[in-house]
């Protein structure tokens, strides 16, 4: 069926109008999107990819000052104290134990007939002098450990060739056999750190004594009275002059022996002073006279000090016992007494 122009029919206005609009619009898009004609058509360039940021390099840090090692080999050492200087001395070293010997100890009977073991602590080294030396002494009945204590304590200072006696005490009828364990010591080369005494023996007494047990028992005991002389041959004042005395008889075995600390004023450089000890002879009768001596600063305990805020430090001294009851007491009741502090103060 074929139409001709004469019988289409025009646009109605609203929809020319339509049109005109859709085809005014496709027009202005496609100069914004292909053409550069509209001002605001340019569009920017697309930035080019820019490459990834490599990472800031590192500074570099100085070299460390810790040097990385093998590890050394470990040193456990018991019972004594090691300064930070012996620490760190590669070429530190303790005594050596196989320089102490123990005499066989010797039982004896005291004055009222209580055992009492002696033996002597021997310094065999010839170059080095035992510092603050200990031993833990086990003495057997077979294979039963007996309950024996020594009776003082050793010298600070054990030079070469000195022998101490050792005394030790408890029940013991009968032993076996005597273990000695060395407790670790410090050592020191000669002349080492003991001031310079010069303790002589002048004149000895033997006498004999008389005591009383419960009121009833009477004994008799022999004992030495022993006279010296304390001079101070070196550069420094020195006090706390302690003594270890041996009584030996005529074949050369220990028959007495006692530690005293003697009460001797502080000597200057060339002074001396006498002394005076008795000591118990539980053997035979005694033949010589064996002396080692120590000293030292007097180790003396200060009061506790007590810091306030104004600087001052203030202890508590006590002074008496005041038995005064605070409140009236009762039939049967206990009293309760203040102690009377005196307070003191000195300067900080």
């Amino acid at each position: 069926m074929k139409t001709s122009r004469s019988d289409s029919k025009p646009l109605s206005r609203p929809a020319a109008a339509g049109l005109a609009l859709l085809i005014f619009a496709a027009g202005g898009l496609a100069l914004w999107k292909y053409t550069n004609v509209l001002p605001w058509s340019a569009r920017s360039a697309a930035p080019a990819p820019q490459a990834p940021a490599q990472p800031a390099p590192k500074e570099e840090l100085p070299p460390s000052r810790i040097v990385r090692v093998a590890p050394a080999e470990l040193r456990v050492i018991d019972h004594v104290r090691l300064t930070t200087e012996e620490l760190l001395d590669p070429a530190f070293a303790l005594f050596d134990p196989g320089k102490l010997a123990l005499s066989a100890p010797r039982r004896l009977l005291d004055e009222i007939e209580r055992p009492v073991m002696y033996a002597e602590l021997v310094n065999t080294s010839d170059q080095y002098i035992a510092l603050s030396p200990k031993a833990d002494i086990s003495v057997f009945d077979g294979s039963r450990r007996l309950d024996l204590r020594q009776t003082w304590s050793l010298p600070a200072r054990l030079y070469p060739g000195e022998r101490v006696p050792v005394e030790l005490t408890g029940r013991v009828d009968r032993y076996t056999e005597v273990k000695t364990d060395w407790l670790p010591a410090k050592r020191s080369a000669l002349p080492g750190p003991r001031p310079k005494l010069a303790v002589t023996v002048e004149n000895t007494e033997a006498q004999v004594g008389t005591g009383t047990l419960n009121f009833t028992y009477r004994y008799r005991y022999k004992y030495v009275t022993v006279h010296g002389r304390v001079r101070n041959d070196s550069q420094s004042e020195v006090e706390n002059v302690k003594v270890w005395i041996s009584l030996y008889d005529a074949q050369d075995k220990l028959t007495g022996a006692t530690f005293q600390e003697l009460r001797l004023p502080k000597l200057k450089p060339e002074e001396s002073a006498p002394f005076q000890v008795n000591v118990k002879q539980h053997g035979g009768n005694f033949a010589r006279v064996g002396v080692v001596y120590d000293a030292g600063p007097r180790w003396a305990v200060p009061p506790s000090p007590l810091s306030n805020s104004y600087g001052i430090k203030s202890y508590i001294r006590y002074k008496t016992f005041a038995c005064v009851p605070l409140f009236p007491l009762q039939f049967g009741q206990q009293p309760f007494f203040q102690p009377d502090f005196e307070q003191a103060s000195h300067a900080g």
